[in-house]
């Protein structure tokens, strides 16, 4: 039986998993930019890619976290939850689109090889430019996890009606698995006539990158939530995952010396089983050296470094820092330091001045509409 706390919560550990997801996220951007000359550190670095799917799993489990709890304490849940949502994400991303039309313009690029349409950056402001494979990731760099990340947004309070033990949060990651094998085969057959063979690419990232695409990645977040709550079997199950978890890695390990065909953990929804889990133990055993008062500021100012942090390396780029650091192993990870240094300064003022604000102003349009008991 799961135990709801009697006052909402804020989890350092939770903000120790943002922060180690941006420092991936930053790492694979800075590596394209500065190259590490070993192909063991450049594999290392490419693989920071993954934390999105490590933000993925942060937002399912707070978003469940807070439900449950706001459900039972709030008029008008699924209202008042829309409205934070909005506000929590909007004032930063408008930010990031005006920012990025200015430095980029309309002209064609890697991911809008036909050039950026005006109606690109109003889908993009509508949050809607996630079911396009020209759209997704055109207007602002990393755009396509934003459109991601609304969309669950939209059907989140529907899945918490469902959705209301380990149970029916299993059975949902079953339906997220299937779901996420039939877009596949939708969305393949919609575009692929759509672009000609040179911007196939296209369609290939699309699969990845959209909705339906990174489902399972919230299903796992959300079952890590209920296997969270109920402390009374908490540590039990996770030292059995933890074991299973093991036990598959010595598969792997073992598959890979030989011939057997087994590659499971390239799958980044493997690896997103292996970031829920990662949360379990960093909920139970939070130790300093994992989660400290660094690693959840990072966290906590993780948002806005996602969106300024391709600016920061344009802008560091062309004031000719990266010619100071030549091809190589120490060269990419001083510039990656620097890129990280750079935009967490930045980005605390963002924070400060943008995040914190529209988040206050949710609040208060809340509780215009609810007024706290007298």
């Amino acid at each position: 039986m799961s135990h709801l706390p009697s006052r909402l919560r804020k989890y350092e550990f939770i903000d120790a998993l943002r922060g180690y997801a941006i420092l991936g996220v930053l790492m694979v951007h800075s590596a394209e930019f500065v190259r590490p000359s070993h192909a063991f550190l450049r594999s290392k670095m490419a693989d920071g890619s993954l934390g999105v799917q490590l933000f993925y799993i942060a937002s399912a489990l707070t978003l469940c976290l807070s439900w449950r709890f706001r459900s039972a304490q709030e008029g008008h849940p699924t209202r008042d939850f829309y409205i934070r949502r909005f506000f929590r994400i909007a004032p930063m991303f408008y930010l990031a689109i005006v920012l990025y039309v200015l430095l980029n313009g309309f002209a064609p690029s890697y991911w809008a090889p036909n050039g950026i349409k005006w109606w690109f950056v109003v889908l993009t402001a509508g949050f809607l430019h996630g079911f396009n494979p020209e759209t997704i990731d055109s207007v602002v760099p990393g755009g396509w996890s934003i459109a991601v990340e609304m969309s669950f947004y939209a059907v989140f309070p529907l899945l918490m009606k469902y959705i209301k033990s380990i149970k029916s949060a299993i059975l949902f990651l079953a339906l997220s698995l299937m779901i996420w094998q039939l877009s596949i085969l939708v969305y393949r057959q919609i575009y692929s006539n759509h672009y000609p063979a040179d911007q196939q690419y296209l369609v290939s990232s699309f699969l990845f990158q959209n909705f339906l695409g990174q489902l399972p990645v919230f299903a796992i977040g959300i079952l890590a939530c209920f296997i969270f709550e109920d402390r009374t079997a908490l540590q039990r199950r996770v030292v059995i995952l933890d074991g299973a978890f093991a036990l598959l890695c010595l598969i792997q390990l073992i598959a890979s010396r030989t011939r057997w065909p087994m590659h499971f953990t390239s799958n980044y929804i493997v690896v997103s089983a292996a970031f829920g889990l990662f949360a379990l133990n960093l909920a139970i055993f939070p130790v300093k050296a994992l989660v400290n008062r660094f690693i959840a500021v990072l966290g906590e100012i993780s948002f806005s470094m996602y969106l300024v942090h391709v600016a920061v390396i344009y802008l560091l780029t062309n004031i000719g820092l990266t010619a100071l650091f030549k091809r190589g192993d120490l060269s990419s990870i001083l510039f990656y330091l620097s890129v990280v240094a750079v935009s967490a300064l930045l980005s605390r003022f963002t924070y400060v001045q943008i995040e914190s604000r529209g988040i206050a102003l949710g609040k208060r349009i809340i509780q215009k509409y609810d007024p706290p008991d007298a």
